[in-house]
């Protein structure tokens, strides 16, 4: 019997609107009732996150920042600090790329340079606290915050024009490509999948009793922490060639039928 749910947000448990399930709140309940972890595992910020779950009752774990930052009841348990002459090096690469901003994810808050309407946009969906500086490496120079991801935007595609740009660094992080126009940088052998794998630990809860939702490539290591790995109708493809099954789209309330099927609910 399955014990812990995690679900991904953008395309997966959201639909193409950003809106939740009309039967979120219900099935959250069915699940508490019988003793089963809700886990919201997302390249988003813990404090977006929070903000957007803040009217549901159920006690969530988040996996928020692809991994990099783990929250259960509220309390801080994992933060993966990125070591500061990496973020620098990640840093400058970047800043020489056409269409690229930067935002360094922190414990505290978010912080980039680029003031550009469009990007702004784009990064206020997802980061809810989120600081305009001058010069984002300050923050690692000053020590004033814990950072860690690098969540880089490109205005076009992330895949296209920014995977190829970080050959000089690719040892020092693990890339993944978590949006059409993002790409994620963190500690190698941080991601979702050994995010769920420590909470497996600390709860007791083996692969075969954990399912989850993905659709896109930072969903991929968490489709191989599980016996019951969905990939979206919607999913990228390689992530559906390593996932065991499949869920309707986002947009046709996937996530909720497979858990109302499994469950009975």
């Amino acid at each position: 019997m399955v014990k812990i749910i995690a679900t991904d947000m953008d395309g997966t448990l959201l639909d193409s609107q950003k809106n939740f399930p009309k039967e979120l709140d219900y099935v959250l309940k069915k699940l508490d009732e019988k003793n089963v972890r809700f886990i919201v595992a997302s390249g988003r910020q813990y404090y977006n996150l929070a903000k957007q779950f803040k009217d549901y009752d159920q006690d969530l774990i988040y996996i928020s920042e692809n991994g990099a930052m783990v929250f259960d009841k509220g309390e801080i348990v994992y933060i993966s600090e990125i070591d500061g002459d990496k973020l620098g090096r990640a840093v400058e690469i970047a800043r020489k790329i056409d269409g690229a901003s930067i935002i360094l994810c922190g414990e505290k808050s978010a912080y980039t340079e680029n003031k550009g309407e469009f990007f702004i946009k784009n990064a206020r969906m997802y980061y809810e606290r989120l600081e305009i500086v001058e010069d984002v490496l300050d923050i690692v120079k000053e020590g004033t915050d814990k950072i860690c991801k690098i969540a880089l935007f490109h205005d076009k595609s992330s895949e296209k024009y920014l995977s190829n740009e970080f050959t000089d660094v690719e040892n020092d992080f693990l890339i993944s490509v978590s949006g059409e126009l993002w790409m994620d940088f963190m500690n190698i052998g941080v991601n979702k999948g050994t995010a769920i794998e420590r909470i497996q630990e600390c709860y007791d809860v083996t692969y075969d009793e954990t399912m989850a939702f993905g659709d896109y490539l930072n969903d991929y290591e968490m489709m191989q922490s599980c016996k019951y790995s969905y990939a979206m109708a919607n999913a990228h493809p390689k992530l559906k060639e390593i996932s065991n099954y499949e869920a309707k789209s986002n947009d046709e309330n996937g996530v909720m039928e497979v858990i109302k099927e499994y469950f009975k609910i």
